[in-house]
């Protein structure tokens, strides 16, 4: 099975804030939320709950349990998979209004 491709969301100046978002967390953070991501490109849109939920309008969540962390995404193309946002439980609904945001901007 081809796994999916993952790429970042990237604003006007050609940056990535979920990027940097990434590069603040420890090791032990980045560690668990690599291995969500990890399933996510082995699985693609067949990832569910506990890992990925539908939030509506072509959003999803990956949800990173040990930290409490979300990783917002959609699906494009064939087997394209664009991260849009990040954050923790605090920053939740702000994450995803800026999710929702960034898909339509696609």
């Amino acid at each position: 099975m081809k796994q999916w491709e993952i790429r970042y969301w990237i604003n006007a100046n050609e940056k990535s804030p979920i990027e940097k978002w990434l590069d603040k967390l420890t090791k032990e953070q980045f560690a668990s939320i690599a291995e969500e991501l990890r399933i996510l490109r082995q699985l693609g849109n067949e990832l569910k709950l506990p890992h990925s939920r539908a939030l509506g309008k072509g959003l999803f969540e990956l949800r990173e349990r040990q930290f409490g962390y979300r990783v917002y995404y959609c699906f494009k193309e064939s087997q394209l998979i664009i991260l849009l946002a990040a954050g923790d439980k605090k920053s939740q609904e702000k994450d995803i209004k800026t999710a929702y945001s960034r898909l339509e901007d696609k």
